[in-house]
């Protein structure tokens, strides 16, 4: 399924019910998208004002840019809930046998780990995003100040929520490695959040 595709109703009805798709990271792409919309809506009432003239090239860049995450952002939507399905293959794998019990354990280890792969994209793509709406303030118009924060709110906690996923599939992973290497990244990440 196509979440980025749904009406607004239709995705919340889906989000509220007790299905486990979509949950936490296609939310958080959700949120993201709807930060950087905000600024793609403030770079539409800067560019072309005479007012603003002089950052109407950096405007238009971060607008540029704006699109782009966007875009990407629902598309994360979708790559999480494919991810998700991996999970739910293991969560129907056979489970009672000593033998069915091992090779579904090391199944799921593998599907934390996949399933922490687009979470920490979010971040990544979300954290750029606060860099560029962040780089327009005092640049662009003033009415439109708020929703640059109100931006920034929605794209830090898109970086939150994607943090949570990660944390969750941590917990089911015994590689110490790949555990250090999440962590280390959330360590140097979750500071601008």
């Amino acid at each position: 399924m196509e979440y980025k595709n749904l009406t607004i109703e239709n995705f919340l009805e889906k989000l509220g019910s007790s299905d486990s798709m979509p949950g936490g990271g296609v939310a958080s792409s959700l949120v993201a998208a709807n930060g950087i919309s905000l600024t793609l809506m403030v770079c539409n009432l800067t560019i072309g004002k005479e007012k603003y003239k002089e950052f109407e090239e950096k405007v238009i860049k971060v607008k540029n840019e704006a699109e782009e995450l966007k875009l990407k952002f629902l598309e994360l939507m979708d790559k999480d809930a494919e991810t998700f399905k991996i999970m739910e293959k293991v969560f129907a794998m056979p489970n009672t046998s000593d033998v069915e019990k091992k090779i579904r354990k090391e199944k799921m280890k593998e599907a934390c780990k996949t399933c922490c792969i687009v979470p920490k994209e979010v971040i990544e793509k979300a954290l750029r995003a606060i860099e560029i709406t962040s780089s327009i303030y005092g640049k662009s118009n003033k009415s439109a100040e708020s929703d640059l924060r109100v931006a920034n709110i929605l794209l830090r906690s898109a970086v939150e929520g994607a943090w949570q996923n990660i944390l969750i599939n941590l917990k089911y992973i015994d590689d110490d490695k790949f555990i250090e290497e999440y962590n280390d990244f959330g360590r140097r990440v979750m500071k601008y959040v």
